[in-house]
């Protein structure tokens, strides 16, 4: 094996491997056609092909069990994990780090949620089953994968057809999958058709997916039922050396639960224009340009889905809420790359802008409205620079800086039919300054050494940054609009936020000989300025809060935090048909300032699988465990929850070509657990399968799945 070969093993190739994985390599294998045609690796004998991207980067294939949320494709990854609000709604978390600080990446755009509790997370609006690809970075994220890319970065691909060959026939490419799963009666159905030559390309998606509520073994947590639609068509024109593609993909959801949020979905859509282009001048200098538009509308209710607090019909009519929400914004990119001092630059600018508008309402009383955000304001600016160099032999350099210019603003608030206090809190915000502006700027270096053919070490260092969020800087009242965090307590803004500012240090090992490969990581990071609830000092606020909440209101403040942890990656192939992967994860969140762990971190946790790889088939099992969680936070009484354990079965077989059944069993002893990460429950009806109101939500409970896949 080449010192060349051992990088290139695990950038892209999910060694995280599943059963369906080995029969779905053509997943991987039609990448994006922006960039030359890229080295294809096979691993052994399991076929698994991807692009070279970079040595820190791994890639995740769609996964053919229970899962419609894009997101939970995340908890195969090493350090990666989900904060689930409900079945469409997973919070992608890396490294103790979730939300706005870690960037998900859809053709080139970041999304921007229209919800004010992140029900349409970035990666809600692709299903699973249109997903391609999920890539991560491990470990410090390059200035040019985003923005603000504090807490890692994301990739999420889409399918779309490959150019032909000069004198080559049009090539017609497709794929049809559908599923069941037992566990709440749910099914997916999707089907994408591509027709390219070699100057033109057009492809279309489409998926339908429902299901009911999950159940587990104390009852049904309701509400998670589902109901989502999504599409996508495109087209892409190629001339010599240069790529041009439009895309418009659009997502509708109907109603759907958030069991650990205060209201449920009852209508999301929206749609994402892109376009790109990508191309070489003279075959030194390669460009690539990138525009986007969204356009999102969010509406959720306390009232469709589930039960309203209140003893009588006037009491529950008092307690309805509806919430009307709208994000629209638009970003760019433009990245140049040519050669340097035996090195490659890369410089660009990229930014957007994004708009948010809140309305809270009561159907059945006209004369109340609250104005929870008006007109929000986030509009982000940068520039960013990155050098990759060789300068001896077996040694890679890798630098990077980044300036970014971050403007926020708000209109005026307001509130009728509401109690006096209310009013007094808008006046209260709409009489300051609202306009804030951070000058942030992130820089990375790395580097790496190739030992060995069989060994790579890796060094690196970053400071990276984050502005506040709009719900962080602008949330005026008390209310539990919070991104996500699903922990039950009000909070208040905070005009005068300082960004965070994180220094992290990583050290990475890839060894690989034979059949064997192994991949620890390690890594501290400190946070300046973090941004976490603390006890409100707001007289007025509280007073409120104290009327709506027996929790203490919290306000948003900066503190210090430290993380650290360590993610490994293992496995090894024997009998030539036999092969054994797993992962393990562990990260540690204290707060530097006080006797307190940060909050929602997740718990020591891991896999191992055991599978048997036939040509034509694959049959395994898999245990995903997780160590109990007693290191929680003290600021918001978050409990802690008990270890567990997962026995899982998987198979797939392909029964004729391109035609592909997969089989399986997901926690097969029917295990009654909590997910650590899964918000505290806020519904009514679930008080009815022994889960009171700030209970930590369940885990699914036995789930039996068959898919089908056919794929031309």
């Amino acid at each position: 094996m080449s010192k060349k070969s051992i990088s290139a093993n695990l950038i892209a190739i999910p060694l995280t491997l599943m059963a369906s994985q080995p029969l779905l390599a053509k997943e991987a294998d039609k990448e994006e056609d922006k960039q030359p045609k890229k080295e294809t690796l096979e691993l052994e004998r399991m076929e698994i092909r991807g692009e070279i991207i970079r040595p820190n980067m791994t890639g995740v294939l769609p996964e053919q069990g229970g899962i419609n949320d894009a997101a939970h494709l995340l908890m195969r990854v090493p350090g990666a994990n989900v904060n689930g609000l409900g079945p469409l709604s997973g919070i992608a978390q890396y490294r103790g780090l979730f939300g706005d600080r870690v960037n998900v990446d859809f053709k080139g755009m970041n999304y921007k949620p229209a919800c004010t509790n992140s029900m349409d997370a970035p990666l809600s609006h692709v299903p699973a089953a249109m997903t391609s690809l999920l890539k991560v970075y491990r470990g410090i994220a390059p200035v040019s994968s985003g923005i603000e890319t504090i807490g890692g970065a994301i990739v999420q691909e889409t399918k779309r057809p490959e150019f032909t060959e000069d004198g080559e026939p049009i090539d017609w490419t497709g794929k049809f999958s559908a599923g069941f799963n037992s566990v709440n009666d749910g099914w997916y159905g999707a089907l994408y058709n591509g027709l390219a030559n070699e100057n033109h390309r057009i492809h279309a998606y489409g998926s339908k997916e429902f299901g009911n509520h999950f159940e587990f073994p104390g009852g049904a947590n309701i509400p998670t039922k589902h109901d989502r639609e999504a599409a996508e068509v495109g087209y892409g024109f190629r001339y010599e050396d240069h790529v041009f593609d439009v895309d418009y993909n659009y997502n509708y959801t109907r109603p759907t639960g958030t069991p650990a949020l205060p209201m449920d979905i009852t209508v999301s859509e929206g749609g994402i224009l892109t376009g790109s282009y990508a191309g070489r001048i003279n075959d030194v200098v390669g460009i690539k340009a990138s525009y986007n538009y969204q356009d999102i509308r969010h509406t959720m209710d306390n009232f469709s889905l589930r039960r309203v607090r209140g003893n009588t019909i006037a009491q529950q009519n008092q307690n309805k809420r509806v919430s009307d929400n709208y994000s629209d914004g638009f970003g760019y990119k433009l990245a140049i790359d040519f050669p340097l001092l035996s090195g490659t630059m890369t410089v660009g600018a990229d930014g957007d802008n994004a708009n948010h508008d809140a309305t809270v309402t009561n159907p059945t009383n006209p004369n109340f409205s609250i104005k929870n955000f008006n007109g929000a304001e986030r509009d982000r600016y940068g520039f960013f620079s990155e050098w990759v160099v060789s300068p001896i032999q077996d040694w890679t350099v890798e630098l990077g800086a980044r300036v970014n210019h971050i403007e926020m603003n708000s209109r005026t608030v307001s509130s009728t039919g509401t109690p006096p206090p209310l009013t007094t809190l808008a006046n209260n915000f709409n009489s300051q300054n609202r306009e804030k502006t951070d000058f942030n700027y992130d820089l990375t270096g790395i580097i790496r050494h190739n030992v060995t053919d069989d060994l790579e070490v890796e060094l690196g260092f970053a400071r990276k940054t984050r502005s506040p969020s709009y719900q962080e800087r602008f949330l005026w009242a008390p209310f539990e609009a919070t991104g996500g965090l699903a922990d039950g307590y009000l909070y208040i803004g905070n005009l005068d936020l300082q960004p965070e500012k994180s220094y992290q240090g990583e050290l990475g090992i890839t060894w690989r000989h034979g059949s064997f490969y192994f991949a620890p990581r390690a890594f501290y990071r400190y946070v300046d300025d973090y941004i976490q609830g603390t006890p409100a000092p707001n007289g007025v606020a509280k007073t409120i809060a104290a009327n709506q909440n027996p929790n203490p209101l919290l306000q948003y403040n900066n503190i210090d935090a430290i993380l650290y942890g360590t993610d490994v990656e293992a496995g090894f192939r024997f009998m030539d048909n036999w092969r054994v992967d797993g992962t393990i994860s562990y990260v540690k969140g204290d707060r530097a300032d006080a006797d307190d762990n940060l909050y929602r971190i997740a718990p020591l946790n891991g896999l191992i699988s055991l599978f048997y790889d036939h040509e034509k088939w694959t049959l395994g099992t898999e245990v995903v465990g997780y160590w109990r969680q007693g290191d929680v936070s003290k600021f918001n009484a978050e409990p802690k929850t008990s270890g567990y354990a997962l026995w899982n079965i998987r198979g797939q077989a392909e029964l004729y070509k391109g035609l592909q059944l997969g089989v399986g069993v997901e926690n097969l002893l029917d295990k009654d657990y909590r997910v650590h990460l899964n918000g505290l429950n806020r519904s009514l009806n679930n008080e009815a399968s022994g889960i009171a109101v700030g209970d930590r939500l369940p885990g699914i409970g036995r789930n039996v799945y068959v898919t089908l896949n056919y794929e031309w």
